[in-house]
């Protein structure tokens, strides 16, 4: 059988044709296949990560700092006192610190958390910042005693942090009895009759957002 010019010119566009099917499945299969063992290299990291959240938010570190909050809130409320000066820099720092170590976390693990999870804790740490930038406003007016409308702002902003802690706690798997019951309890204070809250000018605090 004789080769003629046709013959070489259709195996080369055969040749072509083939490699132009196969090279698109053969790298999408490469790119499966080292996808797949960097997911196994980086399934214990985002255990640590999460785990590491799960202590950062828990019942030993952030949801303490706020049950310890909403209480002091709810007793400087129900006798109309004053927060010692002292006593609300310490919860300011203390926020602060929670904050920074939330912010380690975050930008170790960056690689290993998913958008949602980084996006749900973004919203906790700017409710923190909140919080902490009312209890330094609560140390620069002391003596003067805590009124109503502060009061309830700072327990609102205490009730949005649960929320969103819980929302966390939620996504990473974990235990958020404590935090649940925090937030009903909350929740069931501040629809007492005596919370009632009373139209007042509202009031700017350092980092931007006002209470009112």
């Amino acid at each position: 059988m004789v080769i003629t010019t046709d013959d070489i010119i259709l195996s080369l566009v055969s040749a072509f044709i083939g490699l132009a099917v196969t090279l698109p499945v053969t790298y999408l299969i490469v790119d499966r296949i080292v996808k797949n063992r960097q997911n196994k290299e980086l399934a214990p990291v985002e255990m640590t990560a999460k785990q590491r959240l799960k202590t950062k938010l828990g019942a030993y570190y952030l949801t303490n700092y706020l049950v310890t909050l909403a209480v002091e809130i709810t007793r400087a409320l129900e006798e109309r006192k004053a927060i010692p000066r002292e006593v609300a820099n310490s919860y300011a720092l203390r926020l602060k610190d929670s904050q920074n170590d939330i912010e380690i976390i975050l930008d170790v693990y960056n690689q290993v958390l998913t958008t949602k999870i980084k996006d749900l804790i973004g919203a906790v740490i700017l409710q923190i910042e909140h919080l902490q930038e009312d209890f330094e406003y609560l140390a620069q007016i002391y003596p003067k005693p805590i009124t109503t409308v502060l009061g309830s702002h700072i327990q609102d902003t205490i009730l949005k942090t649960v929320r969103q802690t819980k929302e966390v706690l939620k996504e990473l798997g974990a235990d958020n009895i404590q935090i649940k019951a925090l937030e009903e309890w909350l929740i069931q204070f501040k629809n007492k009759p005596s919370m009632v809250v009373r139209p007042e000018p509202p009031i700017a605090v350092s980092g931007g957002h006002e209470i009112s």
